[in-house]
């Protein structure tokens, strides 16, 4: 895996990758699809003829949204690429990824490209403690799409993968044999579902975490962010820099929102990613309170967030106490 980390957001959900957009997790590392604590995808890796790619650059469009641009070669020897690959990933219920593949020669040339694809579904605690999981799994292809399966008792969880141009499936991944023009391109839309893993949702598709299909990603989180910044403060001022900084902080504050299962719609500030993208009493109360002067929603969302978590009774195996958060 490269060293350097690529990180996108919103909400519950995260996808942390190497700088090539890929993913190749381990019991310690904190990459993947995680949503609600649960990592939903731990492998995720792009090869053209077999061969991974080099990062030319990365893109950060928004903390919701990356772009990776690529080349075949080792990145060690200058190659004069005929060839480059683009992948744009946007994440909501799991994450959308256009991939787009160049052909900068004046001939047509023919391609396997394939996306491999695991899940250890391992929680939070698992990943950072390096804790063995426990459970079962199974991978199998339903219609156009992959479905990997975790099971463990009553609980369940399954990320659906599809794409959006005809894809060879099988349990470790999808593959695309294509001929692009000369100086011409071709592209597919990937769609990766953190799913609840009901019952019968194999007929229907997959439930997302947050109890419905797949959202429109690009016009929610964008509207999201924009209807976000709009209801603050405007600041006027004659320093230009200050008000990119000001925009700039808005922006990090509405990164770290999230919502609880019980209160859907609303927002309160996680304490941070990769570990703790959930609520934290002192942290998330600190922060609604210094954010005050701009926004009220979270304050107000964090205190009946705490509010349904207050103990009513002694249990030791929980920590319980009357009045503990």
């Amino acid at each position: 895996m490269s060293e350097a980390l690529v990180q996108i957001l919103e909400g519950n959900t995260f996808v942390v990758s190497d700088d090539r957009g890929d993913i190749e997790a381990s019991l310690t590392d904190p990459t993947g699809l995680f949503s609600f604590d649960t990592r939903f995808l731990s492998r995720w890796i792009l090869t053209v003829n077999g061969q991974r790619l080099t990062t030319l650059s990365t893109d950060d469009l928004q903390y919701f949204q990356t772009r990776f641009f690529l080349v075949p070669g080792t990145g060690t020897v200058y190659v004069d690429s005929k060839l480059s690959v683009i992948r744009e990933r946007e994440v909501a219920d799991g994450f959308r990824e256009e991939l787009r593949v160049l052909n900068h020669e004046s001939e047509p040339v023919r391609l396997e490209v394939r996306i491999e694809a695991a899940s250890d579904f391992a929680d939070l605690f698992e990943v950072k403690d390096a804790l063995a999981k426990k459970g079962s799994y199974t991978a199998h292809v339903t219609g156009d799409s992959l479905v990997l399966r975790y099971e463990r008792e009553t609980y369940a969880r399954e990320t659906w993968i599809s794409s959006s141009e005809p894809a060879t499936l099988d349990e470790g991944g999808l593959a695309f044999t294509i001929t692009v023009p000369a100086h011409g391109e071709w592209s597919t839309d990937l769609h990766v579902v953190a799913s609840q893993g009901e019952p019968g949702s194999a007929a229907g598709g997959p439930v997302g975490i947050r109890g419905q299909a797949q959202r429109r990603v690009r016009p929610d989180m964008a509207r999201g962010l924009a209807k976000w910044l709009g209801r603050a403060p405007r600041l006027e001022c004659d320093w230009e820099p200050m008000g990119q900084i000001y925009q700039r902080c808005l922006t990090d504050l509405a990164a770290l929102r999230f919502s609880t299962l019980t209160m859907p719609d609303r927002s309160l500030p996680a304490a941070g990613l990769p570990w703790f993208m959930t609520i934290f009493g002192r942290d998330s109360i600190l922060t609604s309170l210094q954010s005050l002067p701009f926004t009220s929603e979270l304050v107000a969302t964090t205190l009946m967030a705490l509010a349904e978590r207050q103990g009513t009774r002694t249990d030791d195996f929980r920590d319980e106490d009357p009045g503990r958060i």
